[in-house]
């Protein structure tokens, strides 16, 4: 069964203003192994980079700036995150695989950012 560590620690809020500059807010996955990963919320300026967060074993998922509950979100595809989790495992990166870091499920990870899509929808909604 996976262990998710669930950071509390919110980024500073994302103004209109900066939104309109490129600051984005994603929710993230650190495969760390073992059937372990940390759920982060973090503010990016612009977008990031797959190839560079893929070689530290981080999954992300951009949301609307206005979101910040994270342990509601990870309830929300807790099922689906798990089997994410336990089905990683980390890798040493090959010549033949220089920029990965860990091997994942990729329909297991669209389905949780589905998830996520839907969770995010009904919270605004509510908002």
């Amino acid at each position: 069964m996976a262990t998710l560590q669930i950071e509390p620690e919110l980024p500073v809020p994302i103004t209109p203003e900066l939104s309109l500059s490129g600051w984005r807010r994603e929710i993230c996955v650190e495969l760390l192994g073992d059937g372990r990963a940390r759920v982060f919320l973090r503010n990016v300026e612009g977008s990031s980079l797959r190839a560079a967060e893929r070689q530290r074993a981080t999954l992300f998922h951009r949301l609307d700036p206005r979101l910040a509950d994270v342990a509601g979100c990870v309830a929300a595809v807790r099922t689906e995150l798990e089997r994410l989790v336990d089905g990683a495992r980390r890798t040493q990166p090959t010549r033949d695989n220089l920029y990965s870091t860990v091997e994942y499920d990729r329909a297991v990870w669209d389905r949780v950012q589905q998830g996520i899509d839907r969770w995010a929808r009904r919270a605004i909604a509510r908002g």
